[in-house]
């Protein structure tokens, strides 16, 4: 298996995935997406219309829900930059695709030492997750299916190893493409596909099929 660095990978997918977003900083992320709305002045700063765009909201009409969302991604973003030792970057890195969402980043993030974060790990099963599925995703291994918001791990469960990974960025935050072939049933026989699964925060954010 490879594991490679990238810049910027195309905006291109196929329909396999309904539910298709990527963070304007993954490296996945598409210039050509233009918001408007002639109703709402939206974001004003420069910072919150990116973090808007990662979020996949339109920056120019923003309910109050969607500016704490937005709130809560930037001070996770903040939090993350505090992490300067190579011990804390690895469990943060580690632990990233089983915590559900931002909250959780910020609940674990807040905790100031290395060892105050392991015992929240413990006091909130974190690793159980990993062990125990929901019934949604073990239902999905069962069928070796894959599905948005599906961990890392899960999909190597349904989907075996990827051929090769390619990583967009920091390492730490788990932005990345991996690289599967397999054999699909046709009326015609059986055809192989290529296909590429897309991760943020260690999270399956959609796919391709070629």
């Amino acid at each position: 298996m490879k594991v490679m660095k990238f810049a910027v990978l195309p905006f291109l997918f196929l329909g396999a995935c309904t539910s298709f977003q990527r963070s304007a900083n993954s490296g996945y992320g598409s210039s050509g997406i233009h918001y408007t709305n002639d109703h709402n002045d939206g974001a004003s700063d420069s910072s919150t219309r990116q973090t808007a765009y990662e979020m996949g909201k339109d920056p120019n009409a923003l309910s109050e829900s969607d500016l704490e969302d937005i709130r809560s991604r930037q001070k996770v973003r903040e939090l993350e930059r505090t992490l300067s030792s190579r011990k804390e970057k690895e469990q943060y890195s580690k632990v990233l695709p089983w915590l559900k969402n931002d909250e959780e980043k910020l609940s674990f993030l807040s905790v100031p030492t290395l060892e105050g974060r392991q015992q929240w790990m413990n006091s909130h099963h974190i690793w159980d997750r990993s062990q125990a599925p929901q019934a949604e995703m073990k239902d999905l291994i069962e069928t070796q299916d894959i599905a948005v918001g599906m961990p890392q791990d899960y999909v190597k469960r349904s989907w075996g190893e990827p051929m090769s990974i390619e990583v967009s960025g920091n390492p730490l935050y788990k932005n990345e493409r991996w690289k599967y072939q397999r054999f699909s049933s046709t009326p015609e026989g059986y055809r192989k596909e290529t296909r590429y699964v897309y991760f943020e925060g260690g999270r399956v954010v959609g796919w391709e099929t070629e």
